[in-house]
């Protein structure tokens, strides 16, 4: 079994690289969910970690830094009056025993500095390596994007996401990517960090600008632009299929013989209606299925053929 982990670039509406694996490679268990931050990532592969075995494989598609989480207690939240933020869901976050106590995302006012964001993403990578390892099972890690990008999102005067407009390092967060680096805790992290078991590793791990991702890969090809969506930012799957067979398997994906059905269901998603975030996707379960019905069906039978 292939167990992945992620966020929406990992599970989505239309196939993603998580879903092309379990056609070309074999049965995949998918636990990621859209909005997850890395906190996620990790303590849902430590709450599924029994049921996998040491012949599994988990693959785990690290997202942006600026999803970061925090434990709550109700106390905590009523001190701070805070409660108004977190969604209509009875008071349950994610691992909720008890109203407002449990993970969940952080709140704008009390967000930290990119500094911190960036190192707790680095020391969640190496814990979690060290997790795997002792677990004894093979795995490979990827970063959806750069993850010295800045992609907090802009809260004032109207909320707006950054991450989409995210290409290359700018100047400003090498500036801030090259003194993070040069923090000996830091990288001591790096140091220790298996980059063999990387997916697109960094050249030189202690060169922010040599980080790449599945973002980067989308941007590398004109072909894959044509089949970006109307208005939502996600990699089309044709994006997802290539990576899958170049960048995780090392086939090659030109030939593959399902690319073709990778480019129709892309044209077909062209301006497929995205469903609005309710309130229960706020605390959205790891195994909760996105897929449309009828791409569902179509991958069935490919997984029989």
């Amino acid at each position: 079994m292939i167990y992945t982990f992620g966020c929406s670039v990992t599970k989505w509406y239309w196939p993603t690289w998580a879903d092309w694996l379990s056609v070309y490679q074999g049965p995949v268990t998918n636990l990621a969910f859209k909005g997850y931050g890395n906190d996620n990532i990790y303590y849902t592969l430590l709450d599924n970690l029994h049921k996998i075995k040491t012949d599994d494989q988990v693959v785990i598609s690290w997202t942006q830094n600026h999803r970061f989480n925090y434990w709550y207690d109700q106390q905590w939240v009523q001190n701070k009056d805070i409660e108004g933020f977190f969604p209509d869901t009875n008071k349950q976050l994610w691992y909720s025993n008890k109203p407002l106590t449990g993970l969940y995302r952080a709140h704008p006012d009390y967000m930290p500095s990119l500094t911190h964001m960036i190192i707790h993403m680095f020391q969640t990578i190496y814990n979690t390596q060290l997790l795997l390892e002792q677990h004894g099972c093979n795995y490979k890690m990827m970063f959806v994007h750069n993850p010295f990008l800045d992609c907090r999102p802009i809260y004032s005067s109207e909320f707006k996401m950054t991450w989409t407009k995210k290409q290359i390092i700018s100047d400003t967060e090498m500036e801030v990517a090259r003194e993070i680096v040069a923090l000996k805790p830091f990288s001591n992290l790096l140091d220790r960090i298996n980059w063999e078991n990387f997916v697109s590793a960094p050249t030189d791990p202690y060169d922010p600008f040599s980080y790449t991702g599945m973002w980067e890969y989308f941007f590398n090809k004109k072909e894959y632009l044509i089949y970006a969506h109307d208005t939502d930012p996600h990699p089309a799957t044709l994006v997802y299929h290539d990576f899958a067979l170049d960048k995780i398997l090392g086939w090659d994906y030109k030939n593959a013989p399902y690319r073709n059905i990778a480019k129709d269901i892309s044209f077909e998603s062209l301006d497929m209606p995205m469903p609005e975030f309710t309130q229960q996707d706020f605390i959205g379960a790891p195994d909760t299925e996105l897929l449309r019905r009828n791409i569902r069906d179509k991958f069935d039978e490919l997984r029989r053929n």
